[in-house]
């Protein structure tokens, strides 16, 4: 496959973890003239289709074979499995080559790079999470277009000589967390081709620390998906199955519940490894349902109405 020379080129890339996240990643590579050749890793059912959708150029079942010979590797399963797959890759990995991934928090993956890798883990490894996806998983569902326009937050490593190449503080009660910004000193000139690879499928790249990205998705990504899947079980419990009760209701019930249909194997695997932040925003949550409840029929529930209206304008721009 012939790579634009206007550009970047990752030339062999292993996308390991070819369910939604992978098979979209590998196809949009693949639209994008980024990759001149593409190494899936999977079961061998997933090996088969993903070839067939033109979105792999080879593959194997086993992670370490999956690797030998390539420059670039995504690591697309969960946080926890992800992990696992870093330590087990690590000793077939080229001189060179670095390793990304896509999962939805970053601190333990960073933990588990420096413990990998030692102090070479800041050239080795660039922990990433594109802010994409869908409540369907699979590589059936899989779309080259899944991530034009997501913002993708990379969180680059510090080298123990760099000093903290940035600020990994979240900030005092209230305050946001610090740390995010459009560019990041240090980067390797593997890690700044990768930056440009993702920005040639269309993504927008910013740059936290890892502890200032999981605090951050806490409220932003968490939050809303315990909310949904809350209120599915508080409507279980109010109403049960087949309760004529459950038709009663018009668009806004359908989109809150649209986070609860996500895979539940999943978000086990983030509530364990952002446990502290997801249990502060869940507080933080629960005091201002108790607010509006103590609220009902008082001015003051207008007051917290309006003002909720006010800011999520402020949110959807």
């Amino acid at each position: 496959m012939n790579v634009s020379v206007d550009r970047p080129s990752l030339k062999r890339v292993s996308v390991i973890g070819l369910g939604l996240m992978g098979g979209s990643l590998a196809l949009a590579l693949r639209r994008a003239g980024v990759a001149e050749h593409i190494v899936g890793c999977g079961r061998a059912e997933l090996l088969r289709r993903g070839q067939e959708m033109g979105a792999i150029d080879s593959g194997s079942v086993d992670a370490a074979e999956s690797v030998a010979e390539s420059d670039f590797v995504f690591l697309c399963t969960p946080v926890e499995t992800s992990i696992g797959l870093m330590a087990r890759i690590a000793p077939r990995l080229r001189p060179g080559a670095l390793v990304s991934d896509v999962g939805s928090t970053k601190s333990a993956f960073a933990k588990a790079a420096r413990e990998i890798f030692g102090a070479s883990a800041y050239e080795r490894v660039l922990p990433g999470h594109p802010l994409a996806g869908r409540e369907l998983s699979g590589l059936e569902h899989a779309s080259a277009d899944l991530y034009a326009g997501c913002t993708w937050v990379l969180t680059p490593l510090v080298a123990e000589t760099q000093g903290q190449l940035l600020d990994s503080s979240k900030g005092s009660l209230g305050e946001p967390p610090a740390g995010f910004t459009g560019e990041a000193a240090g980067l390797t000139a593997a890690q700044r081709t990768l930056r440009a690879a993702l920005e040639a499928i269309g993504a927008h790249v910013i740059f936290a620390s890892p502890e200032g990205h999981d605090h951050a998705l806490a409220y932003t990504s968490h939050l809303p998906q315990m909310l949904s899947s809350a209120l599915a079980l508080t409507l279980e419990e109010a109403f049960g199955a087949d309760n004529p009760a459950l038709q009663v209701h018009a668009g806004g019930l359908k989109s809150m519940l649209r986070l609860a249909g996500s895979d539940p194997a999943m978000w086990e695997q983030i509530a364990a490894s952002n446990r502290g932040n997801i249990a502060e925003a869940l507080e933080r949550l629960e005091a201002e349902l108790r607010k509006l409840r103590e609220s009902l029929g008082s001015a003051e529930f207008r007051k917290r109405f309006e003002q909720a209206r006010e800011y999520a304008k402020f949110v959807k721009g």
